[in-house]
């Protein structure tokens, strides 16, 4: 039977995570440092080809698009392959076609079209690397260790995506479209360096990730590949999380959050920055941002205490809701009490994504993970575009404060019609 950690618990996480995960977490750091650059060069360098906002939005559209379109082929083939291999090969081509982008642009032969075609293969293989990642850290780490490794790793990247990144990313921009790619290309080369010095062939352990697969699920063969085995492999993926309800919970609370930051952090900026209620500057605007980041790197030493404190099931039953009220107090136009929701968010955020993705890697078997945590991810993930959609609608027509309002209502509303509990048992096998 698989048991969720529980408080009071004896654990073996307070020993050191190891040099594999050392290794892997560069090779993420790096990554995640390189995609925090690129979203900002990509939309500049387009706005230095054409000062069309349809085309620039274009470009938007192939940066986030990948998301949609490769997630749940990148769950397939992360459980085909080794996910070290996947990750190394992925960021291989990125490496390659930012390096041709750079060139391109460096002599001023970059058309609009390529720079949208690029911008998508290069977001399609960052697909693979995110969703092949987290298949594989079971296998570099113990059960225990689970929830430390994932704050650590996932801190990092909420501080790099919501700060460094953006803030090198202008830097370096600054400096021309050329040195800002060459930047992204040479953390993509680090990356790739160091995904080849870890090592090979690890197994995750049986107690950490169910070795057996559901009756009827036999998990992929890595033989010839066809597009029917493909599609196979994906049905079994898919009909494994459609017959596991915890999961299904745990996904409408995370995609009813996410909504609800994408129709924050959309007219955010309006609200904020003078004439808007709060009358910030830009550069008191990013100051504010700030906090969200400041949270979210807080919460990393403190993660693995709390869930040995409280235990996984109470951390991922509350987080969500609290999580709106954190939404509720951007709609106080008060900049102090803005400043603390986004704090609280980056802290709260970062505890609660830990125990659902520890929960995750520990609860799906290893033959089907990539493609289950393919399909909640695409789920999760896929309500980006809408909110911001919903974001413009309810400020057009009822005002800016209720964008604030709604959003936090959705987490609220969504924790009482699907309780994000954790409830599932390893049913014995024969």
């Amino acid at each position: 039977m698989l048991t969720l950690l529980r408080p009071g618990a004896a654990h073996t996480d307070r020993k050191p995570l190891g040099r594999p995960f050392r290794i892997y977490q560069s090779a993420v750091v790096s990554s995640d440092l390189a995609d925090g650059i690129y979203r900002i060069a990509t939309p500049l360098l387009a706005l230095g080809i054409t000062r069309s906002a349809f085309a620039v939005a274009m470009v938007g559209l192939a940066v986030r698009l990948p998301w949609l379109v490769a997630t749940l082929p990148a769950g397939v083939v992360a459980d085909r392959y080794e996910p070290r291999t996947v990750m190394r090969w992925a960021s291989g081509l990125r490496l390659v076609l930012m390096t041709l982008m750079c060139l391109l642009a460096v002599f001023d032969r970059l058309p609009l079209w390529l720079l949208a075609v690029t911008a998508f293969a290069i977001g399609c293989a960052g697909t693979f690397v995110d969703v092949a990642a987290q298949s594989a850290l079971p296998r570099l780490v113990d059960k225990d260790q689970l929830p430390r490794a994932n704050s650590s790793v996932q801190s990092t990247q909420m501080f790099l995506a919501q700060l460094l990144g953006p803030a090198l990313g202008g830097f370096v921009v600054g400096l021309g479209s050329g040195q800002g790619l060459a930047t992204v290309a040479a953390l993509y080369a680090v990356t790739v360096w160091a995904l080849g010095r870890l090592p090979g062939g690890a197994v995750p352990d049986p107690v950490t990730a169910p070795a057996q697969p559901p009756a009827g699920a036999a998990g992929p063969v890595k033989g010839k590949v066809s597009f029917k085995a493909l599609v196979s492999e994906l049905g079994e993926g898919l009909r494994y999380f459609r017959g596991r309800p915890d999961l299904g919970r745990l996904a409408v609370a995370a995609a009813a959050n996410n909504l609800s930051y994408s129709m924050c952090l959309t007219l955010l900026p309006l609200w904020a920055v003078a004439p808007g209620r709060l009358g910030l500057s830009e550069t008191t605007y990013g100051l504010l941002l700030s906090c969200l980041a400041v949270g979210s790197v807080l919460a990393g030493p403190l993660t693995g205490r709390l869930v040995r404190r409280f235990g996984q099931q109470p951390l991922m039953r509350y987080g969500g809701p609290v999580l709106g009220l954190c939404f509720l107090a951007l709609a106080v136009p008060s900049v102090p009490v803005v400043a603390a929701g986004l704090f609280c968010y980056g802290l709260v955020v970062i505890v609660w994504n830990v125990s659902i993705v520890s929960y995750r890697q520990t609860t799906i078997p290893a033959a089907l993970f990539g493609r289950v945590n393919a399909a909640y991810r695409w789920i999760t993930w896929g309500v980006f575009p809408l909110g911001s959609l919903i974001a413009g609608a309810l400020a057009a027509t009822v005002g800016l404060a209720w964008v604030f309002l709604a959003a936090g209502a959705v987490p609220l509303l969504a924790a009482v019609a699907f309780p994000a509990n954790a409830t599932y048992v390893e049913k014995e096998t024969s």
